[in-house]
């Protein structure tokens, strides 16, 4: 037998070779193996920053940390399977078989590309192998869109480095490379969010958590399916916190749990269907506070209804509605029911009705004169921020008598057994035995509607007592502040209705035209052209009410205040409390009266008396602190 020549052996050997690679085509699946491109330790990469509105407020993240990866050289073993020994033909046939079987770019080194690569090596030129590798080159691009669809980190490095072996110098090589970073970037960021939820941190100051993660994430990509998961988890979990907090009425934690909601996606389903759920919440809870405030209001009950303002402001409505509530709240604090200039009666224990009151404003205003004489000094600022009434009359003598019938009290003129009355025919003041409350300035019976005189301040005080204690209301004598705050009625004048001498009627004043029946007595320190027709305290209400609905605050009988006399203002209270010592004797009497000197009629005119003087020329009205507290 002849032996087989050298050139024969390697023949043999160089077939059993290329059977043994189409087997090896025709029957391996795997791909790609140990070829893939491992994340190496992270990198801090400059991102834009991520921006979040809240509240108008610009909300800062931080940059996302991208995972660097290296780009294999999946030839690194071309040489373990030698083909320099194949011709053009070889190559083109080993191409196509395992072209045929969709492995285009596998096994490692028995694959289309491996043998196009080789071919162009060798120099070897055929317009098939070119055509060959277009579609192959084709095919790569193909499959490494598919991978970055599929967010395959694995298979799209495995596509980049043998794209780089055909030509690296293609541009989608660093595309696809950064492409592979965010894809680990995004499975990492995943995990982190992940673990964040597991250990209850969904939400925290430091950005550390599962939301600040996820929003960091989806701006590098929106479309990754695990965040698009954990964002609904997330959003459920935020969405679950909100109703609870609302069912728990805490709107204050509701609406900081909606804003994480917006943050995370204003126009998500689950965003919206929970801001419309709490609003709906809200607006049942605001028909109840608002209907539970009028409620209180109407009930007087101050502090139930600051409450119910309390409660409204967590609804955050808008802040001109809260200060309508506020407003009224205010008022009824300081009003009740009542408003500015409402005149009413309270109940005598008796089941009379008390003086006729008129509610005042609150304000403020300059007390006193800076030109004056001492005692009218320094001019001060008095501010009054309560409510208060006054007696829209001075008190009658009607009125007086339901307080003497009620409690038989002996008055300093009937202790005394005399007071002054005017003498007609001399035209001065005299005393007289037995006179008292019940008689006019001429010592005759008064009609119930004439001001009560022959009052001293301890009478005008124990009748203001009286009241208090059969009406249960705070009734008192007015300040001295108060009585020139409703005398002025905020007008800056000389007189209460201006700076010069009257020019119609305005009350009860001394004037030169007035003359007392039957006589041919005249005022001589009167206004000069003035006629009121009266000689003599007249019924009370008979002339024009100030601005602020009272009667005869300037002139018919002057009036007793609760202070006790100061020879200045120093040191006077500037919120229209009265100016009280213990013990003092001396007491301040206000406005003018039926016969005054045109001086008494001044705005700021005020003289002192001892607490026992009683006078036909003198009497009193009361006020009524107004308390809702």
């Amino acid at each position: 037998m002849s032996l087989i020549s050298f050139k024969e052996a390697s023949m043999l050997l160089l077939g059993l070779g290329l059977v043994y690679s189409l087997f090896y085509l025709r029957t391996h699946e795997d791909i790609f193996a140990n070829q893939i491109g491992e994340p190496t330790a992270p990198l801090q990469v400059e991102n834009d920053e991520i921006g979040l509105v809240q509240e108008n407020q610009p909300k800062v993240l931080p940059p996302a940390v991208i995972e660097e990866v290296q780009i294999p050289d999946w030839l690194a073993n071309k040489d373990d399977f030698d083909v320099s020994n194949l011709t053009a033909d070889d190559l083109l046939e080993l191409a196509k078989i395992s072209h045929e079987q969709d492995h285009d770019f596998f096994p490692e080194n028995q694959n289309t590309l491996v043998y196009l690569l080789k071919a162009n090596e060798l120099g070897i030129e055929s317009d098939e192998l070119e055509q060959l590798l277009t579609t192959v080159h084709a095919a790569l691009y193909t499959q490494a869109e598919q991978a970055i669809r599929d967010y395959d980190a694995k298979t799209l490095t495995a596509l980049t480095a043998r794209l780089k072996s055909i030509d690296e110098n293609d541009q989608k090589i660093q595309s696809y490379t950064d492409q592979i970073s965010v894809i680990y970037t995004l499975e990492r960021l995943s995990e982190e969010i992940e673990q964040h939820i597991q250990s209850g941190r969904l939400y925290e100051s430091d950005q550390k958590d599962a939301i600040h993660t996820l929003l960091i994430a989806l701006e590098l990509d929106a479309n990754y399916q695990p965040l698009l998961d954990l964002k609904e988890q997330l959003l459920s979990e935020m969405s679950r916190t909100a109703r609870r907090s609302a069912q728990e009425l805490d709107f204050p934690i509701a609406d900081q749990t909606i804003a994480i909601l917006q943050e995370i996606d204003p126009s998500h389903a689950t965003t919206q269907q929970t801001i419309s759920d709490i609003d709906t919440q809200k607006q049942e809870r605001f028909s109840y506070l608002d209907q539970q405030f009028y409620t209180a209001i109407n009930d007087l009950n101050i502090n139930r209804a600051q409450n119910m303002i309390d409660e409204l402001n967590e609804l955050e409505i808008a802040a001109s509605q809260i200060q309508g509530y506020e407003n009224l709240l205010q008022k009824t604090k300081t009003f009740g029911h009542f408003d500015i200039q409402d005149a009413f009666n309270d109940l005598l224990k008796n089941g009379q009705n008390g003086p006729t009151m008129v509610v005042m404003p609150t304000g403020s205003y300059f007390m006193g004169s800076q030109t004056g004489p001492k005692h009218q000094r320094p001019r001060h600022l008095v501010q009054i921020e309560y409510g208060f009434a006054v007696s829209h009359t001075e008190i009658t003598v009607g009125q007086f008598k339901q307080f003497i019938q009620a409690t038989h009290y002996e008055t300093t003129a009937e202790k005394n057994n005399r007071a002054k009355i005017y003498d007609e025919r001399s035209g001065r003041f005299k005393e007289k035995f037995n006179i008292n409350w019940s008689h006019d300035y001429l010592g005759k019976l008064a009609g119930d509607n004439l001001p009560v005189v022959h009052i001293s301040w301890q009478d005008a005080a124990a009748y203001a007592n009286w009241l208090k204690n059969s009406t249960g209301q705070n009734y008192r004598l007015l300040s001295e502040s108060e009585f020139e705050y409703v005398l002025s009625a905020n007008n800056d004048t000389i007189y209460p209705w201006g700076n010069q001498q009257p020019t119609q009627v305005w009350g009860n004043f001394s004037g030169a035209k007035d003359k007392l029946k039957r006589s041919r007595i005249r005022w001589r320190e009167g206004f000069t052209d003035y006629e009121d027709g009266h000689w003599g305290p007249a019924p009370v209400g008979s002339f024009i009410k100030n601005l602020l609905g009272l009667y005869d605050l300037s002139g018919n009988v002057m009036e007793w205040v609760d202070d006790c006399w100061h020879d200045s203002y120093t040191r006077a209270p500037t919120n229209g409390a009265a100016w009280v010592n213990r013990g003092c004797s001396e007491r301040v009497i206000r406005g003018g009266n039926w016969g005054s000197a045109i001086e008494e009629y001044k705005i700021t005119h005020r003289v002192k008396a001892k607490q026992d003087l009683t006078d036909p020329r003198l009497g009193f009205r009361v006020a009524k602190t107004l308390t809702f507290n």
